[in-house]
């Protein structure tokens, strides 16, 4: 027993207190990264290492980790490549050309979220509006001095060369159009919303069957030259777009005030969820080292 315990103390104590001792070194090495949260005070002073590493080197930390994103990780050269990229432009494109492929009620109902009755409720409005905007400009144009004069200039055009330009002289086609022009004025202007609501309807309607493409094809833009459109406005946007949003928004300062913001609590979660696994191999190599440095011991 005694030959065994001398043995013991001669060629394993060494080794094994120097791993116990390299394992606990690490493991306070790795605890003070975090430990204590707060500082430490004796009689009033504060005690050597406390607060921990991580809880003392904060606001340091979050102002590196920011300068980092910003500079180096979120840069407005990645984020332009990665909005310019095949993927996300024929996304938009494609996008954009399904929207103008559909009716223009259906893309109206989706947009503002309406149901087939507020629609109509809504479209309804529009017409009335619509009319009675017509109507009230119609009724303010002079349209009895307008067809006393052009209807006489035509009448008397008709009868020229013939015996009826004998007997309609101007002062007589004038009094024959007066009465009309102004009945017909009269009529307008009281009845003329009825007259021109049908017509307001019917354009309306037409027009909301029909798509984007259809309305852009009067103007002579084609669906490939839309899309040709569409890439190089999504660009151009892009290309602005980022380098205005970069200048207006503080990455670095984003970061940094949210790492402020987290408690110590928070920030040891979230390290120990990336390098809990590293942290332990950290302690485990540290009692690695005191075993082989007890062993050197004995060799030397």
């Amino acid at each position: 027993m005694g030959n065994i315990m001398q043995f013991i103390l001669k060629y394993l104590a060494g080794p094994l207190i120097g791993a116990v001792i390299g394992y606990c070194t690490n493991y306070i090495a790795v605890k003070m990264l975090f430990f204590p949260k707060r500082e430490v005070r004796v009689f009033g002073k504060r005690l050597p290492f406390t607060p921990g590493a991580i809880p003392k080197g904060k606001e340091r930390l979050a102002r590196a980790v920011g300068q980092v994103v910003s500079n180096t990780l979120i840069t407005k050269e990645d984020i332009e490549e990665r909005l310019l990229s095949e993927e996300n432009s024929n996304g938009i494109t494609r996008m954009v050309m399904e929207k103008v492929s559909s009716s223009i009620k259906g893309e109206i109902m989706e947009l503002a979220d309406l149901s087939e009755e507020t629609y109509c409720e809504k479209r309804s409005r529009l017409t009335d509006a619509l009319s009675t905007e017509i109507a009230d400009s119609v009724s303010r144009m002079d349209l009895a001095d307008t067809l006393v004069e052009k209807g006489g200039e035509v009448i008397k055009e008709k009868v020229n060369g013939t015996m009826l330009k004998m007997f309609l002289t101007d002062d007589r086609i004038q009094a024959y159009l007066e009465p009309v022009a102004q009945e017909l004025q009269d009529m307008i202007s009281e009845n003329g919303e009825d007259y021109i609501r049908p017509i307001v309807e019917e354009k309306i309607t037409r027009l909301e069957q029909e798509t984007g493409l259809q309305l852009l094809s009067r103007i002579d833009i084609d669906e490939e030259k839309f899309r040709e459109i569409i890439s190089d406005g999504y660009a151009k946007i892009i290309t602005t777009g980022v380098e205005k949003f970069m200048e207006s928004v503080n990455v670095s300062g984003i970061v940094e005030d949210k790492i402020n913001d987290m408690s110590v609590d928070t920030m040891e979660e979230m390290v120990l969820s990336v390098m809990k696994k590293e942290l332990n191999m950290i302690v485990n190599l540290g009692a690695l080292i005191g075993l082989i440095l007890g062993l050197l011991n004995l060799v030397l």
